[in-house]
């Protein structure tokens, strides 16, 4: 099993905001559109996912502790002799010591529900909430609201605890899993984190050089140079203008325009014109 607290440089006993800092030097160190390496930047994302939430902490340091010691495994099982010991010693007894081994079962619940939503990629540049009716298994409808991080890659799933099935009203209610569709919009189109346009410019600004406009997701406008000579299919980078990558760290992905040239049909009198440039 890994040691997420290896990978961040913290030790087991370290604190909320130990791991936080932690994550955030080695993010900004190695994250990739800073020229760091990818592979460890995911590694660091694993371990930070895990520690920063102190349920998941919880239950990896119990499998560091007990699934991976020797013990007596079938199929699916991680329990061992220790954790048994751990778990009924407070009631009299232990097993390994002429007593029944005993099973702790998880609580049954209703079943989870399935769900997929569309949003355009201007929609989740920011973070957004989305109001739905679904429809349960039970046959009611039930308005949920949905809070979607900014910058989230298409396909992801999300689960949102107890808003799942209710129909049998003796068990909890399942889940709701929600997929995340995300739709080019606003003339852009995304690769990972970073979005994708193009442009269209005369032969003749091509040759000079020129300036033009372009509107981010965010609704900012920002100037656009293009130096002369430029050809086609050329691309321009604007560092930083595309998706969120970490809201905290303030990273994002990179915007790339393609450069499209027209050229223009000219009179022979025009041609006569510009034959000896």
């Amino acid at each position: 099993m890994k040691n997420f607290y290896d990978t961040l440089g913290v030790a087991e006993t370290a604190s909320e905001k130990e791991i936080k800092n932690a994550f955030k030097a080695l993010a900004k160190k190695y994250h990739p559109d800073q020229g760091g390496d990818e592979n460890k930047f995911k590694e660091i994302n694993e371990a930070y996912d895990t520690l920063k939430n102190s349920e998941k902490r919880q239950e990896y340091d119990a499998m560091r502790k007990y699934g991976t010691r020797g013990g007596n495994r079938q199929g699916n099982e991680f329990f061992t002799e220790d954790i048994f010991q751990d778990f009924f010693s407070g009631f009299g007894f232990a097993p390994g010591r002429g007593h029944t081994r005993v099973y702790k079962e998880r609580p049954r619940v209703n079943q989870s529900v399935n769900i997929r939503i569309s949003l355009s990629i201007k929609e989740v540049y920011h973070a957004c909430e989305k109001t739905i009716s679904v429809r349960l298994p039970s046959g009611r409808d039930e308005i949920v609201h949905l809070k979607i991080p900014a910058g989230v890659q298409n396909g992801s799933v999300f689960k949102y605890k107890g808003l799942g099935d209710d129909t049998d009203r003796n068990l909890g209610r399942g889940d709701l899993l929600c997929t995340v569709q995300v739709l080019d919009s606003d003339g852009y189109t995304r690769k990972g984190n970073d979005i994708y346009t193009d442009k269209t410019i005369s032969c003749f600004d091509a040759i000079r050089g020129t300036e033009f406009k372009v509107k981010t997701l965010d609704d900012r406008i920002l100037n656009v140079k293009v130096p002369a000579g430029t050809q086609p299919n050329s691309t321009v980078m604007l560092k930083s203008q595309g998706m969120p990558v970490h809201d905290a760290l303030n990273i994002k992905g990179n915007m790339y325009i393609k450069i499209n040239i027209s050229i223009p049909e000219l009179s022979a009198k025009d041609l006569e014109k510009i034959k000896d440039l």
